[in-house]
């Protein structure tokens, strides 16, 4: 019977499939080789070490696939597995949809997200919008994408996710600020995170070559500077507007960004990407962490702190 990641004790024995998510060879102080592993299924993620034979094992896996694992689950750090056999999994031993977390409901958040693009009355922003809605092997990947690597909205369709939820959050800022350019923002957000469709690979969620080297700022103002290329006479001003909220929208220079918000509608984009990226990251934290009478979390290092569990 599949064991899920989120169910697993210290002492639990392990004889289970999960998705390989990375595998590294190290090597101990002593200079004895070891195989350090990230394992997943739709529940969670958690790391495995192999102390025996992993340079073996590491010849035979590769990440990306599905894995047969024996083992235990230790305490250090945090749970994590001890694993004593690991190997290419027969696609009779497990189910698919047990192995990869996605999102609930894909295709409502999507028509959502096509309400609110339809919704566009300025016409060239419009027609940038069915643009992108017309490129159906972007959108397949904008559909499928993950959010990001690690940190929030990491599943499948989780970019779509984190993207409907920006889009909703500045429209009601629009509200609120009536002197900013809603069709402008709403667009902004549709866009702003585009250049994940590239930057991360769709399968294991590591980065690509284009990724890794480029990012998802300059891959998203690429995609968005060949539609507006496409669409005769879309006016320049609106072009700069845009451009600017995807190269800005990680706010500050501390946050790799390589320009800072100058505008109203840049501003609003870069401040609901960050309070829906964080929450869904915190949300996330909870979820996986609470366990028991365990008050706070483990230490989260891209915080610099722990989060409360319960209250």
């Amino acid at each position: 019977m599949k064991k899920f990641i989120k169910d697993l004790k210290v002492n639990d024995g392990i004889e289970s499939v999960f998705f390989l998510k990375k595998k590294e060879l190290a090597r101990t102080q002593a200079g004895k080789p070891y195989l350090k592993l990230t394992l997943s299924d739709k529940t969670g993620r958690m790391e495995a070490k192999m102390w025996e034979g992993g340079e073996q094992a590491d010849e035979m896996v590769a990440t990306g696939a599905a894995v047969f694992v024996r083992g235990r689950v230790d305490s250090y750090n945090g749970l994590q597995i001890r694993v004593d056999e690991i190997r290419l999994a027969d696609q009779k031993e497990y189910k698919f949809e047990d192995l990869v977390r996605s999102v609930e409901d894909p295709d409502k958040i999507y028509k959502q997200i096509n309400g609110m693009l339809d919704g566009i009355s300025d016409k060239w922003l419009a027609a940038l919008a069915k643009e992108f809605l017309d490129d159906e092997e972007l959108m397949t990947k904008f559909r499928k994408s993950p959010g990001a690597q690690n940190w929030h909205n990491a599943y499948i369709g989780g970019l779509m996710e984190h993207t409907y939820e920006v889009m909703h959050i500045c429209r009601e800022i629009c509200n609120l600020y009536p002197e900013a350019d809603k069709d402008t923002v709403t667009i902004g957000a549709f866009t702003h995170d585009i250049g994940k469709t590239v930057e991360l690979d769709i399968n294991t969620f590591e980065y690509t070559i284009d990724g890794g080297l480029i990012g998802h700022l300059t891959l998203g103002f690429e995609i968005l500077s060949r539609k507006i290329a496409g669409i005769k006479g879309f006016p320049q001003e609106k072009a700069l507007a845009l451009k600017h909220i995807i190269l800005s929208h990680h706010g500050e220079y501390e946050q790799q960004s390589p320009i800072l918000p100058k505008t109203l509608e840049a501003t609003i984009v870069y401040h609901a990407d960050e309070l829906v990226s964080q929450a869904n990251a915190v949300k996330e934290v909870i979820a996986q962490q609470s366990d028991g009478d365990k008050m706070w979390s483990n230490f989260i290092t891209i915080k610099n702190r722990k989060y409360l569990l319960r209250k």
